[in-house]
């Protein structure tokens, strides 16, 4: 490749695998710190499945509420808040007597579209029991956390298991509160960040007597 070549797929890998992640894991953390009784059933399960083992890809399918916490996260405060489209041609709007010009670009947000009553009941509210009811059926790109369709995002399926594994290591070791006094402020730019950082102080769990990795 290139010298541009690999800069860029640098780029990608800084961006896309490690500051979004980040990103959402300092957001499910503000929340787990708000919701005592979320957090606590975050950590019954993790300490049921992984047992004092370090989490591994082969806990993944018993990790359901950790996965739903990340999910009700992403929801809230999805790293992606907004994604751009360009229309290659002419394009009417299903429904309308709109016609979008040839290379309009056109915006959406999941920021927004997470938040919308139309879709999501009581939507502000972190919820991650949300994700195992039978709500009503809502539309298809309500949800878009990692963007859809042909450009949805490589890396999602990294990304949630990533997300996931961190989220039950830190969980089984280590609680995270909000540090008092702060101010907590959206900063949307390329990715949706705390404007002035995130202060949380750490406090151990229960020692655990055997902390191996899982075989």
């Amino acid at each position: 490749m290139s010298d541009d070549e690999i800069r860029d797929e640098v780029m990608t890998l800084l961006l896309a695998g490690h500051e979004t992640t980040a990103n959402a894991l300092t957001w499910s953390w503000y929340l787990l710190s708000q919701h005592a009784d979320v957090r606590a059933k975050l950590e019954s399960e993790v300490r049921e499945v992984c047992a004092g083992t370090v989490p591994s890809f082969d806990d993944l399918p018993r990790l359901t509420y950790t996965r739903a916490v990340l999910s009700e996260a992403l929801r809230l405060f999805p790293p992606a808040y907004l994604i751009g489209r360009r229309a290659l041609e002419d394009y009417p709007i299903p429904n309308t007597d709109y016609v979008l010009p040839a290379r309009t670009v056109i915006f959406l947000s999941q920021y927004l579209l997470h938040r919308d009553a139309r879709f999501w009941e009581d939507p502000a509210t972190f919820r991650p029991e949300r994700w195992f009811e039978a709500e009503p059926m809502r539309h298809r790109y309500a949800y878009f956390p990692f963007g859809a369709g042909p450009r949805i995002c490589i890396g999602e399926q990294f990304a949630w298991m990533e997300g996931v594994l961190v989220m039950a290591t830190i969980a089984q070791r280590w609680r995270l509160d909000l540090s008092p006094g702060q101010r907590i402020e959206l900063d949307p730019t390329i990715t949706l960040r705390s404007r002035y950082g995130m202060r949380l102080a750490i406090s151990s769990q229960e020692p655990i007597a055997s902390w191996q990795p899982a075989t």
